[in-house]
């Protein structure tokens, strides 16, 4: 098989996406960190083949791929074990629009917003938390986040009762809010607390959480 490298660093919820799905088809990669500010430091390779600049970047043998959602549907058809798209149309198009969700609403929320104030503010950026966006995150974003999956979460899992794309885009969401240590409300929101604890024990997600905090120890 091709040696399989992951350009990125693994913080990232569009390298996380590939990571994930990497793990979920048992597929073997080498990560090399990449930090996306633009005056950082960067391989060549990278350079040379990521031409918007933005990571992840995969390299299978001698082929580069950027856009974390065409590396994803590279991935799937590459390496078909572990489907992640169901087979019925609807299906893998509902679990596509879940992806879309996951990157136009919970990633501005709870990376641009809540774990960008509350965790990169002071160490990374080297400035005071913004106190606004953590409470639109907070009080406005997040419970329409959790709304809106209530009225979609139909079994165990997003699609019903099997294991899909859909959950690994969105349930990459709650591996932030984990590091910002947010906890679903149960009380308010039951199906949508449970859905990401249930998520959050698979070993996909557990090894992942592992790993990103100790990148985030490393580097706070």
């Amino acid at each position: 098989m091709k040696t399989i490298s992951l350009y990125g660093i693994k913080l990232s919820p569009y390298v996380r996406k590939v990571n994930l799905v990497l793990k979920h088809k048992a597929l073997d990669f080498i990560n090399v960190p990449v930090m996306p500010m633009p005056d950082a430091e960067k391989p060549q390779a990278f350079i040379d083949n990521s031409p918007l600049g933005k990571i992840p970047l995969l390299q299978v043998g001698d082929d580069f791929i950027p856009d974390s959602s065409v590396i994803c549907a590279f991935l799937e058809r590459q390496y078909p074990q572990n489907a992640l798209l169901p087979a019925a149309n609807i299906e893998a198009a509902k679990a596509l629009w879940f992806e879309a969700y996951a990157e136009g609403k919970m990633v501005p929320a709870i990376s641009g917003h809540l774990f960008a104030e509350l965790i990169l503010a002071k160490n990374v950026f080297g400035r005071e938390p913004v106190q606004a966006e953590i409470d639109m995150a907070l009080n406005t974003e997040i419970p329409q986040i959790f709304d809106y999956l209530t009225t979609q979460l139909k079994g165990d899992y997003l699609l019903g009762d099997q294991f899909s794309f859909a959950d690994l885009v969105v349930g990459g969401q709650f591996i932030t809010l984990q590091h910002c240590q947010y906890q679903c409300d149960a009380s308010k929101w039951p199906l949508v607390a449970a859905y990401i604890e249930r998520i959050l024990s698979l070993d996909i997600f557990k090894s992942t959480i592992e790993e990103e905090q100790a990148f985030l120890s490393s580097v706070l």
